[in-house]
């Protein structure tokens, strides 16, 4: 029997546990009691090395959300050539079959494609003739031709784009001016009651008082060329040379098992001879619990970052952060106040940052909880559930074709 129920159809383009996995469960939380449901497909060709029940596809079932594998349409990496990306468009057509089926009667009345390098959402919108939301969470900066190809995509092919932050909307307007009028932002949120553990800072505990005592270092991320572990490895030889108690930890899974980018990190922490003083780990589930270990939390990508969910649970978890000045760092990172920004790729400056913040435990202390009060203003599930709520709701009322 067809359900009659209201259906928002969520396609992303992941199953695990990162911030953009961990962004859509809450939006689909966001749905609960509403006149929507949620559905959601997710590829079927990610590997991980998270349980099945601790994925995004294992939370959302155990929240009673309906979740299907199908091969959909992502653009990864190994498609960024001419050859691989016409590899991809030639799945489109059996990937929109897989989605159609695995819809079956119900009732969607939308689409939402979430992040922007899933592809398979436009085509079910424009096959179902519903209204299409495009969740923008990438600033994608090269190849140059992919970029435009994507930006012209996306603003072609949704009724409404949301852009995870001012960085993320200006990069898209840069190549599409006129997308401006169906361009809004919607900041992502955190839960801060997750990171409660957390809210005194070591700083301000009598073992963080002993000088004797190690002062931690930290930083989150996929362990990638563009996240900067190396960056910041180059800043923690500077600074394990003039805090001797400073301990720098690196957690973070890596891309399709490529394990060997973990052990380079630790070849080059031998090179510098601060082996001893660094903690190469891999993805770590307990993010509260890791946060709540650090003294400083450092965000030291080398290409924009959009909107890192990893600096609002650093700032969640009164940590004061340094970041680099570019993506949408500085529209979380208040200068001097919720932290420092970096030049992007300055390992020097990066470094005197580290060392200023470690010298100053009562700075420490009034940044991080500057970072914890603005997440709990500008960054609340409130506000964020709103935002998204309003953006459907309208879109169900003009129920119009999309022109594609």
């Amino acid at each position: 029997m067809s359900d009659n129920r209201r259906t928002i159809l969520f396609v992303h383009g992941a199953d695990e546990w990162y911030g953009s996995d961990y962004v859509l469960y809450e939006i689909v939380r966001a749905l609960e009691g509403t006149e929507f449901d949620a559905m959601v497909l997710v590829p079927d060709d990610v590997s991980s090395e998270l349980a099945p029940e601790t994925r995004l596809s294992g939370r959302l079932r155990a929240r009673g959300v309906p979740v299907h594998s199908v091969p959909l349409t992502v653009l990864r990496r190994r498609y960024m050539t001419p050859t691989g990306f016409a590899r991809l468009l030639r799945q489109a057509p059996a990937s929109l079959r897989a989605a159609m089926d695995a819809i079956g009667d119900r009732n969607i009345v939308m689409v939402h494609s979430h992040t922007a390098t899933v592809l398979t959402g436009s085509r079910v919108a424009g096959a179902l003739r519903v209204p299409h939301l495009w969740h923008v969470s990438e600033i994608v900066e090269r190849p140059r031709a992919v970029r435009k190809w994507l930006s012209r995509k996306v603003a072609r092919s949704a009724d409404r784009v949301v852009a995870v932050s001012n960085a993320v909307k200006d990069h898209l307007l840069d190549t599409q001016p006129g997308a401006a009028t169906k361009l809004s932002v919607i900041y992502n949120c955190i839960d801060p009651a997750r990171f409660s553990g957390a809210s005194t800072p070591k700083s301000e505990s009598s073992a963080a008082a002993n000088s004797d005592a190690p002062v931690v270092v930290g930083m989150i991320g996929r362990v990638g060329t563009w996240k900067g572990q190396e960056l910041l490895l180059q800043a923690a030889r500077t600074v394990c040379g003039v805090i001797p108690n400073a301990h720098f930890v690196f957690a973070g899974g890596v891309l399709e098992g490529n394990f060997a980018a973990l052990d380079r990190l630790r070849s080059v922490a031998r090179s510098y001879g601060i082996a001893d003083r660094v903690t190469i780990q891999e993805y770590c589930a307990d993010t509260p619990s890791l946060l709540s270990t650090f003294d400083v939390f450092v965000q030291p990508s080398l290409r924009p970052d959009p909107l890192p969910t990893t600096i609002l649970e650093a700032m969640a978890s009164a940590l004061p952060v340094v970041a680099t000045r570019h993506g949408g760092a500085p529209e979380m990172v208040t200068e001097g106040v919720s932290g420092l920004l970096t030049t992007p790729g300055d390992a020097d400056a990066m470094a005197r940052a580290i060392v200023s913040l470690l010298h100053d435990p009562d700075a420490r202390v009034r940044m991080g909880k500057a970072g914890s009060d603005r997440v709990r203003r500008d960054f609340s599930f409130d506000s964020f559930s709103s935002a998204y709520l309003r953006c459907y709701r309208e879109l169900a009322a003009a129920r119009q074709t999309p022109t594609r």
